[in-house]
């Protein structure tokens, strides 16, 4: 049970699933320009630009967990995709987040750390958008249109005293 936990599937993606999700990129986070090989497991999407061919990713996937292969750059979510929180800072990525971005302040920014959601209301639609503090990017919100729910993974939140 545990070996077979450990080895997921991986597809790598051809243009055609590439350039999709890189359309859905750009409108949502204005980020067109991406020159990483894609690979697929399950709903999360990840990145990876070392110098294995296809062959020889294919067999990593099949013999080792799929978090050592590449960067994960997110989950598709709803017809949608959500960034992950490690790859918003990503200089490539960081450099072309462009729309969907709300700017919070040094306050909100202390509770958006500790896990807290933003009581803003987004002049959006979309599902996801970027939070962001000065030249930082913290994370990806989920609109509920009357507040943005964190999505900052349990592990990089700020324990609260």
């Amino acid at each position: 049970y545990f070996r077979k936990l450990l080895k997921m599937k991986i597809d790598l993606l051809d243009k055609t699933k590439k350039n999709k999700i890189i359309e859905i990129l750009e409108e949502n986070y204005g980020i067109s320009k991406m020159p990483h090989l894609f690979l697929k497991s399950g709903d999360r999407i990840r990145i990876f630009s070392g110098n294995l061919s296809k062959e020889e990713l294919n067999t990593l996937g099949k013999n080792l967990h799929v978090d050592l292969i590449g960067t994960k750059l997110g989950t598709i979510a709803e017809d949608n995709f959500r960034l992950s929180f490690d790859i918003m800072n990503l200089p490539i990525i960081k450099e072309q987040i462009s729309k969907n971005i709300i700017e919070i302040d040094n306050d909100m920014t202390s509770k958006w750390l500790r896990g807290g959601n933003i009581d803003i209301i987004p002049n959006t639609e979309n599902k996801f958008i970027s939070i962001k503090n000065n030249d930082d990017f913290l994370g990806i919100a989920r609109n509920h249109k009357s507040y943005l729910q964190n999505y900052i993974p349990k592990e990089r939140k700020i324990k609260s005293k």
